[in-house]
């Protein structure tokens, strides 16, 4: 294979220098990027959590399903911000990242779900302080289940590609 060949797409540093300017771009991308993630993640949590105050103390819906209203709703809007927001995503199938990105989340409401059991129901702990605290632990493995799954970028060889 040619060097230059339309298959070769990247050029890769040759010097000292041009690697470390690779480098240091690649390391503030990544740090703009978790940057993006933890703000838009306090306001996710802002939302998931008034909205559970919300339905719980005030309308006075049981605490597992006013999780699991909150859950779905801010499942959606965390979707909208980390594609739009964070991650700049783009993608051909909308709807395979969207169930995707709720697939992962899954897994992180079933953590909320024990969380809140074992703090409201055990331990007789304030409903909101119990949420919050599962949701703070969901957040850290969010992030890694949408940088692996949902949001990754494609490989060279992928067949997927991004919409312009």
């Amino acid at each position: 294979m040619k060097p230059n060949s339309d298959l070769h797409q990247h050029n890769h540093p040759t010097t000292e220098a041009e690697f470390e300017e690779e480098l240091d771009a690649v390391e503030t991308k990544a740090n703009n990027e978790l940057q993006l993630y933890a703000v838009w993640g306090v306001i996710t949590v802002v939302f998931n959590v008034v909205l559970f105050y919300l339905l719980y103390h005030t309308f006075g819906v049981e605490y597992q399903i006013a999780n699991l209203i909150d859950w779905f709703f801010s499942v959606l809007f965390a979707f909208i911000v980390n594609k739009f927001f964070v991650f700049k995503h783009k993608t051909e199938s909308l709807f395979k990242e969207l169930t995707t990105f709720y697939g992962t989340r899954v897994a992180t409401y079933l953590i909320e779900f024990v969380i809140l059991w074992i703090g409201i129901s055990l331990l007789g702990a304030n409903g909101t302080i119990t949420k919050v605290l599962g949701h703070g632990i969901a957040i850290a493995v969010n992030y890694i289940l949408s940088k692996l799954f949902v949001f990754k970028k494609p490989a060279a060889n992928d067949s997927e590609t991004p919409a312009a």
